[in-house]
């Protein structure tokens, strides 16, 4: 955004000093415009607004803001505290305030804030909008008399800088859109004391502001104005969005100026090549990013592909492993199961075969010092042991745990009865059917009782292919 501006400020005809200031300057948050006025109308009042420009320029160079209207806010509140200050420990300066409006030029737009009655106007498409609403006024006679004096006017202003410690400046709730051709006013209550807002209108125009400026100082004097007369006429000549550089009521046709317009001396040829211009221009950009917009769709639409991570997995050597797209089903914990070393499957199977080994010894020892009813059972041709390529299953296990206990005690007394018949102690005697305890005794020449505790009888109850003992 590009502007070009003009300043003025002027004592009027009633006051011997000026109370009102100005500035303006290129900081690092934009183009920053300032009008003051100070009250009371003396040299305390010109400290007044003279200090509150200073600050708020100032405070607009010292750092960036990101939101601007933070930043127009605590440059006012900044502006505050330096009169305020000043008006405590200053006597002289006891009671001074100031009305203060700024204007803030941008890249992407204006932005304005105020406090008191200085006020903020756009002309725009041959209309001029105030945008600003007074916060009080100065009660002054519009025409006074001889009598009045004017240095010590009837102050009702319930919000101006330096009034209070803090203050609740208005700032503008959106940047303000211009293009080029608008005029924006910013000035002091004293030439809005003698000049209304449609004769103001009347004498803005966008291609002549230095000598509009100074036209309405000029006729708010001979107005009499009682006050001191400040104002600024900022002309934007590139905006930030494109309208038209006429008023509204020129004629236009398929947006080309009339030539009848250029010949009432409404609109110089110069703008209206400008206009024409900005037309084109706008009609080009607009069909162009349409193009790039509906290519970009295109592209988006026929190269786009969905995410899937699912389609490579690693193991933990870091290798990929494809996924097998011929099942769609395929379970991903089968492609995470990992290889066993060789040295574990080595062990696995060495502990297969030890099994395997005590298994076979523990059916040849069964064998041999069975019962005939083992023998007979042992006869009958067993299925073969299905053992798993990784662990005999618990049950087999345990059964066969259940068998060897079940047998080792039948061992044991087996080789109790060889080694007794061997010493000639005792002699080993199988049961046979219509054999009686007392028979045997008489047979062998013994005691019942020694037949019984010798086999730990504790009644003559004995089973056929029992083995007895017989002591000697």
């Amino acid at each position: 955004m590009k502007v070009s501006y003009c300043s003025k400020t002027d004592l009027g005809l009633k006051h011997p000093i000026n109370s009102d200031a100005l500035g303006d300057k290129k900081t690092k948050n934009g183009h920053v415009f300032v009008v003051a006025d100070g009250s009371p109308v003396d040299a305390n009042g010109s400290f007044a607004s003279r200090l509150a420009v200073q600050s708020i320029l100032d405070f607009f160079e010292k750092e960036i803001f990101d939101n601007v209207y933070i930043g127009l806010n605590h440059a006012f509140q900044f502006a505050n505290e330096q009169v305020y200050r000043a008006s405590i420990l200053e006597e002289g300066l006891k009671g001074v305030f100031a009305s203060v409006a700024v204007v803030l030029v941008r890249e992407e737009g204006l932005y304005y804030a105020h406090i008191g009655n200085a006020r903020v106007y756009l002309k725009s498409e041959g209309k001029l909008q105030r945008l600003t609403t007074d916060h009080g006024y100065l009660d002054v006679q519009l025409y006074p008399s001889n009598d009045v004096d004017y240095s010590k006017p009837v102050v009702k202003l319930p919000k101006a800088l330096g009034n209070t410690p803090s203050i609740s400046p208005t700032v503008c709730f959106s940047k303000l859109d211009v293009a080029a051709g608008d005029v924006v006013l910013v000035c002091t209550h004293g030439i809005t004391k003698v000049l209304d807002d449609t004769f103001m209108n009347s004498k803005i125009e966008y291609a002549s502001i230095n000598t509009n400026i100074l036209e309405l100082v000029d006729i708010a004097k001979g107005k009499s104005v009682p006050e001191n007369v400040t104002l600024q006429l900022i002309a934007v000549t590139e905006g930030n969005i494109q309208k038209r550089l006429i008023s509204a009521s020129s004629t236009q046709n398929n947006n080309v100026v009339d030539a009848s317009t250029i010949a009432e001396g409404k609109v110089t040829q110069e703008q209206v090549n400008l206009f024409n211009k900005i037309t084109l221009d706008r009609n080009k950009t607009i069909k162009i990013g349409a193009v790039i917009v509906a290519l970009f769709v295109l592209i988006w639409f026929v190269f786009r592909q969905p995410h899937d991570d699912t389609d490579k997995v690693l193991d933990d050597a870091g290798e990929v492993i494809q996924k097998d797209t011929t099942n769609q089903h395929q379970d991903l914990e089968e492609l995470m199961e990992y290889e066993k070393p060789k040295k574990a499957e080595k062990e696995e199977e060495e502990e297969e075969e030890e099994i395997e080994e005590e298994v076979n010894e523990e059916e040849e020892t069964t064998t041999e010092t069975s019962t005939e009813a083992v023998v007979e059972e042992a006869t009958v041709p067993k299925e073969e042991s299905t053992v798993t390529p990784k662990v005999i299953e618990k049950k087999e296990e345990k059964k066969k745990e259940e068998k060897k206990a079940e047998k080792e005690p039948k061992k044991e007394e087996k080789k109790k009865e060889e080694k007794k018949v061997k010493s000639g102690k005792s002699k080993s005697h199988t049961v046979k059917s219509g054999n009686t305890i007392n028979g045997l005794a008489a047979e062998y020449g013994v005691k019942p009782d020694a037949i019984r505790k010798a086999n730990n009888l504790s009644d003559d109850k004995i089973e056929i292919g029992q083995q007895l003992i017989i002591p000697q």
